[in-house]
């Protein structure tokens, strides 16, 4: 299979488990209205597995599909709408934290690379959610952290703890079979 083929089906699924993450979302309204998804874990996904190029690009067709009307944002939520709303900021980082994740880790098989990967991928997020919250409610930096950064940092942080052995297998087999040069010649 033609190596832009590949990572156009690779994309294509880790859009779509995007998608499934956000339908598997709920909320807490005792300590934040925004909902708790696995979305977070299908941009971990994409930043890990594919390319910077393709990473941005997974992303940003999941906002088209949801923006187009596809309930595919959290809670089967979906429109133009989310995308101004007070959460759309985390949305809009999606592909920006998953094209500098995959930039970060690139070629590279190291742990050390794939855990601070997944870290600035999530600041990505985080800030991205603060300036979103911030802007569309008027919302203090403070009130911002705490309502949209706080409650989560353990929940995303589990998620990282199970996206790192399956990004590492996966990223190992697809190195191994598609060589270094693959992701390289793909950005």
């Amino acid at each position: 299979m033609p190596r832009d083929m590949r990572f156009l089906v690779l994309s294509a699924f880790v859009t779509a488990l995007t998608a499934v993450g956000a339908l598997t979302s709920f909320t807490l309204p005792f300590l934040t209205l925004v909902p708790f998804s696995l979305q977070v874990f299908g941009v971990y996904l994409a930043g890990g597995l594919l390319p910077s190029k393709w990473a941005f690009l997974s992303m940003a067709t999941y906002l088209v599909l949801g923006a187009i009307g596809l309930p595919v944002f959290a809670e089967g939520a979906h429109g133009v709408a989310v995308l101004i709303g007070p959460f759309g900021g985390y949305l809009w980082a999606y592909p920006l934290a998953a094209w500098a994740m995959a930039r970060f880790v690139r070629s590279s098989d190291k742990r050390f690379h794939l855990i601070l990967g997944l870290g600035i991928n999530l600041a990505i997020i985080y800030a991205g959610g603060m300036i979103g919250i911030m802007i569309t409610t008027g919302a203090s930096v403070i009130h911002a952290l705490l309502e949209g950064v706080l409650p989560f940092i353990a929940w995303d942080a589990l998620k990282a703890v199970v996206a790192f052995p399956i990004i590492q297998k996966a990223r190992s087999f697809t190195l191994s079979r598609w060589g270094k040069e693959s992701y390289r010649h793909a950005d």
